[in-house]
């Protein structure tokens, strides 16, 4: 058995020797260099015809005061799809989509709103060559806001309100190849319809609660998580 484990000692003291005596550099030639080193950014920008952009986050919720003090948000998220119409400037539609559930109410109501958006468009998006992408968008269009599970009876065909919206939209996003852009986003979101608890019973579980508290227009903010893919490479410049 020692002998066994001198031989097997030896053996590796020996493989060791010869990896390090093959490693050192003989001074006496010349090697090519194999140092790695970044390769440069694209020098010519890159133009897509389309692109799409999704995202989606939570829910904070701005305006009214009967709103937040009967409703608190939940999540939302949205979809466009556009078509670039001019270096950097698309335009397309967009849909969106946002859920509003209860804070402090009682436990034995559970109402929900919903709002359903739909609409047209408008973008500028930084240069595709750069690591960061920076999208700056507006969306505009009609609105449905829908209650689940109401404190009072609901009337025929439910609880639904027509309005308008305006969205503002930011998109920070990192490149992962030439196409794709993954990053952070916030999201702006006023709808043109006052909130009011009065419609669905929810004004009888807010303590203190005062009408003048719906006189507001609905506003709320999501952040979260975006992505922007384009696609249908037209020229480079």
């Amino acid at each position: 058995m020692v002998n066994i484990k001198r031989s097997f000692l030896l053996v590796v003291v020996g493989v060791l020797i010869s990896f390090h005596c093959f490693s050192q550099q003989d001074t006496g030639m010349r090697y090519p260099d194999h140092t790695l080193t970044p390769a440069a950014p694209a020098t010519e920008e890159i133009f897509y015809k389309g692109s799409v952009q999704i995202g989606g986050g939570v829910v904070y919720a701005l305006t009214n005061k009967a709103l937040r003090q009967s409703l608190g948000g939940d999540y939302a998220g949205h979809v466009s799809g556009n078509f670039v119409v001019a270096q950097h400037i698309f335009v397309g539609g967009e849909a969106e989509w946002a859920q509003f559930g209860n804070t402090e109410i009682g436990a034995s109501v559970n109402t929900i709103m919903i709002v359903y958006n739909a609409g047209i468009k408008v973008g500028y998006y930084t240069y595709m060559q750069n690591d960061f992408l920076f999208c700056y968008s507006l969306s505009a269009g009609p609105s449905l806001i829908h209650y689940n599970n109401a404190y009072t009876p609901a009337p025929k065909g439910g609880f639904n309100e027509k309005s308008f919206f305006l969205t503002p939209n930011v998109l920070a996003g990192y490149r992962v190849n030439n196409e794709l852009r993954i990053g952070l986003e916030v999201t702006y979101e006023f709808l043109g319809y006052k909130f009011d608890p009065a419609l669905t019973g929810l004004d009888q579980k807010i303590f203190g609660y005062n009408t003048s508290w719906a006189n507001a227009p609905t506003m709320y903010i999501e952040w979260g998580f975006g992505l922007y893919w384009a696609f249908d490479e037209g020229k480079r410049k």
